[in-house]
């Protein structure tokens, strides 16, 4: 069962797909209730029990998306993911972790190695769906910004310059106060209006009075005196409708040599290819469900603070939160209540963060992180104490919950002082582990373990 399509009773290269899937798993039970789910919803899907032989078949038909199982024979997922990286036809492909491992080092391997996301096993058919969706519409996204970038580039590729030279046109002191037309092309032509057969011999200032500014005229005239080439864009208001002109120009014989473009297309396109990226940008570093950072913000944001932390020798704290029985409360009230459950968890750990450098953020599931710079143990539990007090008011009903009618918090915290000798993880790892004790002891608390090497 490797690398063969599903096509089920009918050929799917002649139906509408909603993408091409390949799945890696060993166990042949996985890769069927993959192939079964991922068929009924449209999309396309190949499968592979060898993670060897799958890269033959990934590099000579690229998918639109990965499924890897992280744990099998011969070769492991994170080395699939490895190698596929480092090939330019395959590393732009989303590459999701299958595993039943649910440690938080396991996750950070998986996303060292490559991966963009992460599915534990057994698997939920919901939030399968919901991840492959969601990485598909981001690489679809990718693909129109890079087709953007493309037509951008074909348009400044094919446009046509005005080209002209001038003879520099001098005072009785020989100080440079115009300059003669020598040459133009017809399209330095069409920008003044004027023919090129009438623009010969007549003075730029004169035929030019819609593009006149002082400070372009002065550094024309530094382009003849001194050699010094010019590249400059700027903005005609005398024109209408108004342009965006670009002007190169370089030293001639006693004058100078320009090509004007007018790159009015450009400047608009670019503002457009700025706000796509702006968007790709806010939906790559966002959780769709809860519009707040996402697991790519949380360890860029970490590992930025860590750095800033490390130089200016301050403390830095680590706030993990997770929803206490939230397993049962989605069984109980379904998995639409639960989602706005997270959402107004989420608001709540918004409120509850005070200053412009903390950062808050889903790190996955019903987990969430708080990274608080500058900030010691009791600054950390403070924060923390604020977290369950806004999560208590929501008073969200929660029947199934052991430890209250509503909705509570479980938080671990750590608080270091980065040195050369520890690493971020090392106090992931702390208020992960702070976050198990919280849970041990009875869950709706919080737990500070700190790090002795730096007590």
């Amino acid at each position: 069962m490797d690398a063969w399509p599903i096509l089920m009773n009918q050929d799917l290269s002649s139906l509408p797909s909603k993408g091409h899937i390949f799945a890696i798993d060993d166990t042949p039970e996985n890769l069927s209730f993959l192939t079964q789910l991922l068929s009924d919803q449209g999309y396309q899907v190949r499968v592979s029990s060898n993670g060897k032989r799958a890269l033959k078949s990934l590099l000579s038909n690229p998918p639109d998306l990965i499924l890897l199982d992280i744990m099998m024979p011969q070769m492991s997922g994170y080395e699939v993911c490895q190698r596929l990286k480092i090939v330019r036809k395959t590393r732009n492909i989303p590459v999701i972790f299958l595993s039943a491992l649910d440690e938080a080092m396991d996750k950070v391997k998986a996303f060292e190695s490559g991966g963009v996301d992460y599915i534990t096993k057994p698997f939920e058919a919901v939030e399968v769906l919901a991840r492959i969706k969601n990485h598909l519409h981001l690489r679809s996204l990718q693909n129109e910004l890079q087709q953007q970038k493309e037509l951008l580039s074909s348009i400044l590729n094919s446009s046509l310059d005005g080209v002209a030279a001038f003879e520099s046109v001098r005072d009785e002191e020989g100080e440079i106060i115009d300059f003669k037309w020598l040459v133009a092309n017809p399209n330095a032509s069409r920008m003044t209006g004027i023919s090129p057969c009438s623009l010969m011999g007549r003075n730029l200032l004169e035929t030019c009075l819609d593009y006149q500014d002082p400070e372009l005229f002065e550094a024309l005239v530094n382009v003849a005196e001194t050699g010094e080439n010019l590249k400059r864009e700027f903005f005609c208001e005398g024109r209408s409708p108004h342009v965006w002109l670009q002007i190169v120009a370089v030293k001639l014989g006693d004058g100078l040599a320009i090509t004007c473009r007018d790159v009015t297309e450009y400047k608009e396109l670019a503002m457009a290819l700025q706000q796509a990226n702006q968007e790709l940008s806010y939906l790559a570093s966002t959780d769709s469900l809860t519009q707040i950072p996402n697991r790519r913000s949380f360890d860029r944001i970490l590992q930025r603070e860590w750095q800033r932390c490390f130089r200016d020798s301050q403390r830095l704290a680590l706030i993990l939160c997770d929803l206490d029985y939230f397993k049962a409360y989605n069984d109980y009230y379904g998995h639409q209540q639960g989602d706005e459950c997270l959402r107004q968890v989420a608001k709540a750990l918004k409120r509850s963060i005070q200053r412009p450098g903390d950062f808050v953020a889903r790190y996955g599931g019903e987990e969430f992180g708080i990274i608080l710079p500058n900030t010691n143990e009791e600054g950390a539990t403070r924060v923390a104490q604020w977290v369950q007090n806004e999560v208590r008011q929501l008073k969200i009903p929660h029947i199934r919950s052991q430890v209250g009618k509503y909705v509570t918090l479980s938080l671990g915290i750590g608080c270091v002082r980065p040195t050369t000798k520890l690493e971020p993880k090392t106090l992931f790892a702390t208020a992960d582990a702070a976050l198990y004790q919280a849970k041990q002891e009875g869950r709706d608390r919080a737990v500070v373990i700190p790090i002795l090497l730096n007590a």
